[in-house]
């Protein structure tokens, strides 16, 4: 019996090794060309998703024999990132949003710097509706309220924290920090909170006031 020795497993897949050196082409309008792809040493490959890595990785093995050793000096997330395949436009956007946010920017800051304010906006009415969906799927049948009010000149604003536990961990998200007095009707009585939590409550969240077993508030 003659025993076969088999190869080492490689340390990384083909498709980590072709996104640690490639990226892919991008026209005049920072658009992804299809199929086009550039490696790190300047070279350009065509690559169908039909031949998988194929020619990709031909390239990787006669220009960088060394790509394990490279590869495994570098951290884990220039290895396993996916930003390779993430517009730059989108990349950028989504820069815009964090920097207004925590700097309490304006939305003209970002239109002085030629970024397209309507495209900020819908930008964050997504991010809003994915954190929506995230904290509808987390909120257990039964759950609390909390109430935090704030004036600024002759505006009032309520801030809303739902407060529940998930495997035995606190969660109090921020569900809504709005403006309460949006009607000629409206005025700063526990009814008209209770109104807002009602129609708020089931639009954004899919639940109902029924459903909360206290409301707290700060004052």
């Amino acid at each position: 019996m003659v025993r076969v020795t088999r190869p080492p497993n490689p340390s990384y897949t083909n498709a980590q090794v072709a996104g640690f050196y490639f990226r892919p082409c991008r026209d005049q309008d920072d658009e992804v060309i299809l199929e086009y792809f550039r490696c790190r040493c300047g070279t350009v490959w065509k690559q169908t998703n039909r031949n998988g890595y194929s020619n990709l990785m031909q390239d990787v093995l006669r220009e960088h024999p060394d790509y394990e050793v490279v590869m495994l000096e570098a951290t884990a997330a220039q290895t396993g990132s996916i930003l390779n395949f993430i517009r730059h436009s989108s990349q950028n956007l989504f820069g815009w949003m964090v920097w207004i946010v925590q700097c309490t920017s304006h939305f003209r800051f970002a239109r002085a710097a030629t970024q397209d304010e309507e495209r900020l906006r819908a930008g964050m009415d997504g991010v809003v509706m994915a954190v929506e969906r995230s904290i509808a799927s987390e909120l257990p049948a039964s759950f609390g309220i909390m109430i935090d009010g704030w004036t600024h000149a002759s505006e009032y604003y309520v801030a809303v924290f739902a407060c529940y536990e998930v495997n035995g961990s606190l969660k109090t998200p921020l569900l809504s920090m709005a403006l309460l007095l949006n009607e000629a009707n409206n005025d700063l009585s526990a009814e008209s909170h209770l109104d807002f939590l009602a129609t708020m409550l089931p639009r954004d969240f899919g639940v109902h006031l029924v459903q909360c077993r206290f409301i707290v508030g700060d004052n």
